[in-house]
């Protein structure tokens, strides 16, 4: 029986907190003799240190430390994967982000005077700041003993040679991204300090606390049961706070010194010294009967990963996994490369590769239906994956009803058949256009490396502490959570109470990206309350002398064969914990990958698949080329809908966000430097920016998620540009392969179709 909780409408966990303003963040936390730390950082982006001179710093009033790389007794590296970004420059610096000495002082004034007194002697060296030309065998080294490139993922199927001889249509095109800022609320911050049995404890804003306490405890060269993680309020990270970015610093700081300390950036060191979302070309061939039907796609993904591999290489491999689309392509090459540059460092943001391969795949397909006078809908829907095809990656899509169930959704509820009957120009300057495009995403982490745990345990009351390392950044993975325990337990949702990532309390849930959470801690969550739920319902048949099989658990009650019971769940859970039945239960899960893989690329493999399609209505004006979105209509598969107004909420979010992607986030930067260092001059949408918004949600069951779910936080977002540059292509008549889009870009598209 449904404990009715999954799916019903209901508040968010924490939401008084956040609403009230009584939540605490990183930067409010009090503590008493706390330190003011701040970093030092690079004034090039490729130079030589020639000479580092701290002492003068040292010695001024209120100055409690000065740290250089000689002052770490561990492993300087952030040892995200290979050792190769260090935590403070030794030799040389290889982009503006690179810190070079840490500093404590009393207060804000003091620590700031203490980095100006730091001497630095460079020797600017040459640098590579084009990805192509970083790829080119006479190109400058940018990082000394490692290559420039950084091969990813190769999948091959099929016959390339044979698939494109079979092609009647041959399409070869090429798409870029920018870099772009992840613009969250909060900055990056840490707070760390020295318990009195030498134990380091750090407050940190993050996505992945237990790999964080490994990385500082290696740092500071401390056993990892010595090092404490806990994540306060978390104000946005969208990928970018995945990495450590100042918590070993801070932490480092307070063992030197035996003081608090904490370290928040500014909005403008942040900006300079945070990851980016890639900026990736994609070159895209494809071949294609005259009936649109795909016969062969070769793809190149290159992405520009700044100097250290952090996360690029796997981000890159991502995108080549899901490079084809929610398509059938019988024959493929798909290669993708990380590039070293002295560019700004990129790594983890909302899609992890997935949007920029989306908007190539998805431009593609509107160019062959142009080419062919076909409907796009129909180009998609005659080469939309089905159930138990195999991917180019050589993995087996396991529910794929949702690819032609989004399409048809989507076109239905956009009108997308009627659409010549839209008025196209309704003034002298504009055009008016429709876009459509399909995603696919693959949740989670990949094959082998996936895995989380919960701790569940039930008092006498029948009230429940779910502890979860997992990290609650606004995505509602709280609420989610807890909905499935209280489902699965019987109890009503404000009978769940949350206690969030500390390493010390929780056990890891791996880090709170790739859409996993619901999906990885959501079955790690169900394990364990079925341990407790069947304490219950044991003790449930002793009392009753009914079978086990006919009881069950629902809004605090017990039922038999739907029948009301005269039994609370609160009675029944002392009674079993009299009983000496287990109320305290560890769930653990490993992501499942049922079937082999066809080829020897095992990058990820396809585990849980989440599908939608975005249609996109806009406005150009073809005088200034202002682009308004006028209406998106969004439909995703969710698998079960766990928290409406969460799911909801993250549709919305992701196309807002995707929006400004479309048409105004862009980094600039020139040789290395950031010119839009601030949100004035780095433009994000406000709400004033906002389309009108239509919502689906369908319920196709992933055979493998916690009551069917999958996750959306991702998937939400990757649909909406690529389906916004098709509305403009449509609305202007011209093919576009770049974004944003902004009105110089539209206006020279229009021009030079003109010329």
């Amino acid at each position: 029986m449904s404990g009715n909780v999954i799916g019903v409408p209901a508040p968010a966990v924490q939401y008084r907190q956040l609403l009230t303003g009584a939540a605490r963040f990183t930067n409010d936390l009090p503590m008493e003799g706390l330190l003011v730390g701040k970093l030092l950082y690079s004034a090039h982006p490729c130079a030589r240190i020639i000479s580092l001179d701290v002492e003068t710093a040292r010695s001024l009033p209120g100055v409690a430390a000065v740290l250089t790389h000689a002052d770490i007794p561990g492993e300087n590296s952030y040892l995200y994967h290979i050792p190769d970004q260090p935590l403070l420059a030794s030799d040389r610096v290889n982009y503006l982000g690179d810190a070079i000495a840490a500093v404590a002082a009393e207060d804000e004034e003091s620590a700031q005077a203490a980095l100006q007194a730091i001497e630095v002697v460079y020797e600017p060296l040459p640098g590579a700041f084009d990805p192509l030309e970083a790829m080119r065998p006479d190109a400058p080294v940018v990082l000394p003993g490692y290559a420039n490139v950084i091969p990813s993922a190769l999948f091959e199927c099929g016959d390339l040679q044979t698939g494109f001889a079979e092609a009647e249509v041959i399409l070869d095109n090429t798409y870029y991204t920018s870099w772009i800022e992840h613009a969250y609320l909060e900055p990056e911050g840490a707070l760390a300090y020295v318990e009195l049995d030498g134990t380091i404890v750090v407050y940190a804003s993050n996505q992945a606390p237990h790999r964080d306490r490994m990385q500082i405890a290696r740092a500071l060269k401390i056993p990892e049961h010595r090092m404490r993680v806990v994540t306060p309020f978390v104000g946005g990270a969208f990928g970018a706070k995945d990495e450590a970015h100042v918590q070993i610093h801070a932490a480092l700081l307070a063992q030197a010194t035996g003081r608090p300390v904490r370290i928040v950036r500014t909005r403008e060191e942040s900006i300079l010294t945070h990851v980016k979302r890639h900026p990736v070309i994609v070159r895209h061939r494809l071949g294609a009967r005259r009936d649109g039907r795909l016969t062969a796609v070769q793809i190149e993904i290159i992405g520009d990963t700044g100097p250290y591999e952090n996360a690029g290489r796997f981000i890159m491999g991502f995108a080549a996994s899901v490079a084809s689309g929610p398509y059938h392509t019988p024959n493929a090459r798909i290669e993708s490369f990380a590039v070293r540059t002295n560019n700004p460092i990129s790594g983890a943001m909302r899609g992890f590769g997935g949007p920029q391969v989306c908007l190539a795949y998805e431009a593609q397909m509107d160019a062959l239906a142009e080419e062919l006078g076909l409907d796009p809908l129909e180009v998609r829907l005659r080469n939309a994956l089905e159930s138990g095809q195999v991917t180019p990656m050589g993995g087996i899509v396991r529910e794929a009803g949702a690819v032609r169930a989004t399409l048809e959704e989507a076109a239905n509820n956009a009108g997308w058949r009627e659409r010549n009957k839209i008025e196209r120009q309704p003034a002298a300057h504009l055009r008016r256009g429709l876009g459509l495009a399909a995603n696919w995403f693959i949740i989670g982490m990949g094959r082998g490396q996936d895995n989380a745990g919960a701790i569940l345990e039930m008092a006498t009351d029948g009230s429940v502490v779910l502890r979860t390392g997992a990290v609650e950044m606004g995505q509602g993975v709280y609420t989610a959570l807890a909905t499935m325990a209280a489902e699965n337990l019987g109890v009503p949702l404000e009978a769940v109470r949350v206690i969030g990532p500390d390493t010390d309390k929780t056990l890891d849930a791996g880090p709170s990206a790739a859409s996993r959470q619901t999906f990885v801690s959501g079955n790690a969550v169900l394990r364990a309350a079925a341990i407790i739920r069947r304490s219950l319902l044991e003790t449930a048949a002793q009392e009753t002398g009914l079978p086990i099989e006919v009881l069950s658990l629902k809004g605090g009650r017990l039922y038999a064969e739907g029948e009301l019971l005269n039994y609370t769940i609160p009675q029944l859970a002392a009674k079993a914990t009299f009983a000496n039945r287990p109320m305290h239960a560890d769930g653990y899960y490993a992501m499942e990958f049922p079937e082999e893989l066809s080829t020897k690329s095992d990058y990820i493999g396809v585990g849980p698949s989440a599908f939608g399609t975005q249609i996109a209505q806009v406005l150009v004006d073809v005088e200034t080329g202002e682009v308004i979105v006028e209406k998106i209509v969004a439909v995703q598969n969710v698998g079960r809908i766990i928290n409406v107004g969460g799911a909801h909420g993250q549709m919305s979010g992701g196309c807002t966000m995707g929006t400004g992607y479309a048409l105004m986030e862009e980094l600039i930067v020139a040789e290395g430097r950031t010119l839009s260092d601030s949100l004035e001059s780095f433009l994000i949408p406000t709400s004033l920016d906002a389309p009108e918004i239509e919502i689906r949600l369908l319920e196709i069951p992933e055979p493998y998620g916690p009551h069917g779910a999958v996750g959306i936080g991702e998937p939400a977002l990757m649909s909406t540009a690529p389906a916004i540059l098709n509305a403009v292509s449509d609305a202007i008549g011209v093919r576009l392969n770049r974004i944003p889009l902004t009105p110089e870009r539209v206006l020279d598209a229009i021009e030079g179709a003109k010329r």
